[in-house]
């Protein structure tokens, strides 16, 4: 086949569509010409991250199993953001198990801010390895460990939690922890479906899995409530509220029933002769207002039934959108869901 040099070559790339329309370019070479002026006329700043005027913590002392990435240098010490691969320790190096001279115990600790959380700024002339409690942001991975020990979070035995001693790992910890999916967020429990099962570091593959989301310290967690059971639960209440609704006009019909018929009552009565009693002008007077006491109750009870429909419609979701009511009003959220 022929080239054809006017054929349209479609790219299946982000990038693609965005290099005749995309501001960020300008604005790059904007920077890039004021990074050359103040290049060239020697100005000290930090501006444009052009230079780095900061003196911060070193990372130190350093094992001598540890490799240690960092941003830069203080001498012959690390600083700044770094990225730590050593063993198990969660601060000097007689913590964890690596510093117990355990094996099996492979971590990563990737830190951003050495001791940012102190009442007092740390400078160059500060040393100090792995702090969990001062440091800005970290992300720390452990093949054996206790990571809630680590994060000081306690032993796990109160409320729903489970003890992660001896057991590998993942602490995130920052100001604001942010994760975000654009089309989904999955958060899971539990071993996977691989072939052979799955099992924890320590061989243990008789668990039971749970997602806590608490604060620190809450002793009073309590098990998720499943929307759709709980939706099918009021359901259910509503009926049988609604049943009783209806007895009770049964039992209001009926009473007016009786009523009227005591009121409209005539009977024979002894004497000379044949004598018949009249109904009583009271008792008729009585069974209407019975009456309508009885409709205006019956309408009341028509609208509460209208209004319970509605209500029930507006909590729980329908098919009519119409009928549906306001996101804020539903019982079920279209976003989370909550499995077994």
């Amino acid at each position: 086949m022929a080239f054809n040099p006017f054929k349209l070559i479609k790219v299946k790339s982000g990038g693609a569509y965005g290099v005749l329309k995309d501001d960020r370019r300008l604005t790059e070479y904007c920077i890039q010409e004021q990074i050359d002026f103040i290049t060239q006329e020697k100005i000290e700043t930090g501006m444009y991250l052009n230079k780095d005027c900061e003196m911060l913590p070193v990372f130190g002392p350093v094992a001598p199993i540890e490799r240690v990435i960092a941003r830069k240098q203080e001498g012959s010490k690390p600083s700044g953001a770094r990225i730590v691969l050593t063993k198990d320790n969660y601060g000097s190096r007689a913590t964890g198990y690596g510093g117990q001279g355990g094996t099996m115990c492979e971590a990563i600790d990737i830190v951003a801010g050495s001791l940012s959380c102190e009442n007092v700024i740390k400078t160059v002339s500060t040393e100090s390895r792995a702090n969990f409690i001062s440091d800005g942001a970290r992300i720390y991975l452990t093949e054996r460990g206790d990571i809630q020990h680590y994060f000081c979070l306690g032993d796990g035995s109160k409320a729903t939690s489970i003890s992660s001693e001896l057991k590998s790992g993942i602490g995130i910890k920052a100001d604001h922890t942010l994760v975000i999916g654009r089309e989904r967020v999955r958060i899971l429990v539990g071993l996977s479906k691989a072939h052979g099962k799955e099992r924890l570091v320590n061989n243990n593959s008789q668990i039971t899995p749970k997602i806590e989301i608490a604060r620190i310290g809450d002793d009073s967690a309590q098990p998720a409530v499943m929307g759709r059971n709980l939706v099918k639960y009021l359901r259910e209440q509503n009926k049988e509220v609604q049943a009783l609704r209806n007895r009770i006009q049964d039992m209001e019909t009926n009473l007016v029933k009786y009523k009227t018929a005591m009121a409209l009552h005539t009977h024979s009565g002894a004497g000379l002769g044949y004598v018949q009693i009249f109904p009583s002008p009271e008792a008729a007077t009585q069974g209407g207002k019975s009456i309508a006491s009885f409709l205006e109750t019956t309408i009341g009870n028509i609208i509460e039934t209208y209004k319970a429909r509605m209500k029930d419609f507006r909590a729980m979701g329908t098919e009519n959108e119409v009928l549906a009511g306001t996101p804020e009003a539903r019982l079920l959220s279209s976003t989370v869901y909550i499995g077994m």
